[in-house]
């Protein structure tokens, strides 16, 4: 644990001190990773299919804001579809449109959720979103994960349609494509089967994480994790969904492994939070909130200053007690002399 600690020391320090060129290396790595596994998904357009092409899109992302890399992700998913379908692009982007008309205000992260959930399904791990999701966020952003549960759907619909008209050959009528992607997310009992678990999920390991006792978070994942892993057995029980155990299994223990790692470095790295101590001494028991500056105004600190006292003007209350109680004492005895 030890060399772990100083591991995580190291780490904070460096990236504090690079920290523009650090988090723009990781931002180009993530977004090419992310182009990758949606080509890799959606290989439609001839053009995207070039290395370089991406490297260049994700140089673009690296040294933008946050929010130019979600455009671009979604720029990439509704090329790729429009090549099957451009009713499907079409479709994608008025969804994704219509969800930040409407939940847009709710949180400036929240489209990496959105995002997060079919880039991780993708490479088998996502059930880790829920997860790590419920160990920093509120659960005001579970219209996010919602979404992001949805355009992983719509994403495997655009699949299935370009496999479908590779057999047939031939398309009836226009609308075709949307009539298929609306009957493929209604009738698919997966849907409904991971939305569910993903939010309870989700509102489990909140609720544990919240409450006021050691290794709150730790525990919060093991038992969210099983939860999940309970929820899907079932799920595979009365619906018959065939699902693969040994692949759910590996891949819920991947994604509590990677909630772990990501908890133990957050820890150190994020000082954003409120932290609530807890120590005692011989006489009395503390209890502390740390909150961030940034998180109170001006107006509404309050700023104590406690200077030790200088030892000849210090004096110990329990001698002061007991020498006014002796004199009181010497009073009274006093005063019965004189009354006798």
């Amino acid at each position: 644990m030890m060399t772990l600690l100083v591991l995580k020391n190291r780490i904070k320090n460096f990236y504090e001190k690079y920290y523009r060129t650090v988090r723009g290396v990781l931002k180009l790595f993530v977004a090419l990773a992310a182009l990758l596994v949606i080509t890799g998904q959606l290989d439609y357009a001839p053009g995207l299919e070039n290395f370089w092409m991406l490297l260049a899109i994700s140089l673009v992302c690296a040294v933008t804001p946050d929010v130019i890399s979600a455009i671009g992700i979604l720029f990439v998913i509704c090329v790729e579809a429009a090549q099957v379908s451009p009713i499907l692009a079409f479709v994608i982007l008025l969804t994704i449109l219509i969800y930040f008309l409407l939940f847009g205000r709710l949180g400036q992260k929240q489209y990496v959720l959105i995002f997060a959930v079919p880039l991780l399904t993708a490479v088998h791990i996502g059930y880790a979103v829920p997860i790590v999701a419920a160990l920093f966020v509120s659960p005001i952003l579970l219209p996010a994960l919602i979404m992001g549960i949805l355009l992983q759907f719509m994403i495997s619909g655009v699949q299935e349609y370009a496999m479908a008209v590779t057999k047939s050959g031939n398309v009836e009528n226009v609308l075709e494509p949307l009539r298929y992607l609306i009957d493929y997310c209604i009738k698919n009992p997966l849907l409904p089967v991971t939305l569910v678990s993903f939010c309870l999920c989700f509102f489990c390991i909140y609720v544990i994480r919240r409450s006021r006792f050691k290794h709150g978070a730790q525990t919060a994942i093991l038992v969210g994790a099983i939860f999940l892993m309970a929820v899907e057995l079932l799920s595979n029980i009365i619906w018959e969904l065939e699902l693969n155990l040994l692949l759910l299994l590996l891949q819920v223990m991947v994604s509590m492994l990677l909630a772990y790692v990501i908890q133990f470095f957050h820890m150190t790295l994020d000082y954003h939070g409120t932290r609530k101590l807890q120590f005692e001494d011989a006489e009395y028991y503390y209890y502390v909130t740390a909150i961030p500056k940034f998180k109170v105004t001006a107006g509404d600190r309050t700023v104590t200053q406690i200077v030790p006292e200088e030892e000849e003007d210090s004096f110990d209350l329990r001698e002061e007690l007991e020498k006014a109680l002796k004199e009181e004492q010497e009073e009274k005895e006093a005063e019965s002399d004189i009354s006798q």
